[in-house]
């Protein structure tokens, strides 16, 4: 994931300075904004799992923390790049960033409760 995540942000400083963005194409922003979420998806993945490992004091499994922390780094990656779309059109406002959160919310507390559900009927 480390490699990953360089080769993200590499592609991601190799766009920023190849393309001129008042001239750039639908396919520019796409791969823009994709690569973004990628490099920023890999970077919070690492640190929540790094984070999580050093400062967890059950120390549960390897596997536990990297899910967690992934499935967080994807939500949060998500937040940040449709925040960083509307602000590029010009449409970010303060109770669209608070609705965003609060979708980001609602979106892991339900992952949350079907986890726990599952985890109930196995037992």
């Amino acid at each position: 994931m480390l490699l990953a995540t360089a080769l993200a942000w590499l592609g991601f400083f190799i766009i920023i300075s190849s393309f001129d963005p008042t001239e750039g194409s639908w396919l520019v922003y796409a791969m823009f904004y994709s690569i973004l979420f990628l490099s920023i998806l890999g970077s919070l993945s690492i640190l929540g799992f790094l984070l999580r490992s050093l400062f967890n004091r059950k120390r549960g499994r390897p596997k536990i923390i990297a899910t967690e922390s992934f499935r967080q780094a994807i939500i949060f990656s998500a937040v940040l790049t449709l925040a960083l779309m509307l602000q590029a059109a010009r449409i970010l406002t303060w109770w669209n960033m608070v609705l965003l959160i609060i979708l980001a919310t609602v979106v892991e507390f339900v992952i949350l409760v079907f986890r726990q559900n599952n985890e109930r009927a196995k037992n």
